[in-house]
């Protein structure tokens, strides 16, 4: 991916919410995968709800269906992400079964905390 942003200067957007369920539903470390994200390069930030269902065999699989509200480890690799980057423009996406406004603005004051706290605390990538 370093190497498309450095041939054509395009930007990233990174969707922290997409990163964790690919990562339950792939077996892999969401938290190594944010570490080695070329983050220097990401203007926007995407968060989201996710649906717990099973695959055939009973494991774990998560649909991404903008259907909720934004789960606790995706939060934590939200702030995994601002630490490196320091603070971002962010989208939590909600697509359907909107809730009440409260719910939403609840959601957008959680990111905005995150924000405020990894200001100070940024760690260089």
């Amino acid at each position: 991916m370093r190497e498309v942003v450095r041939r054509t200067g395009c930007g990233l957007l990174l969707d922290v919410n997409n990163v964790y369920v690919q990562s339950v539903n792939h077996g892999f470390d969401a938290g190594a995968f944010i570490d080695k994200f070329p983050i220097e390069h990401v203007g926007e930030i995407h968060l989201g709800g996710h649906a717990l269902d099973s695959d055939d065999d009973g494991s774990a699989l998560l649909i991404d269906d903008h259907g909720r509200e934004v789960a606790d480890a995706v939060w934590a690799l939200y702030a995994q992400a601002l630490a490196r980057s320091g603070p971002k423009p962010t989208l939590i996406e909600w697509d359907n079964d909107v809730p009440a406004w409260e719910a939403l603005l609840a959601e957008a004051k959680r990111a905005d905390r995150i924000i405020a706290e990894r200001r100070s605390n940024r760690v260089v990538a």
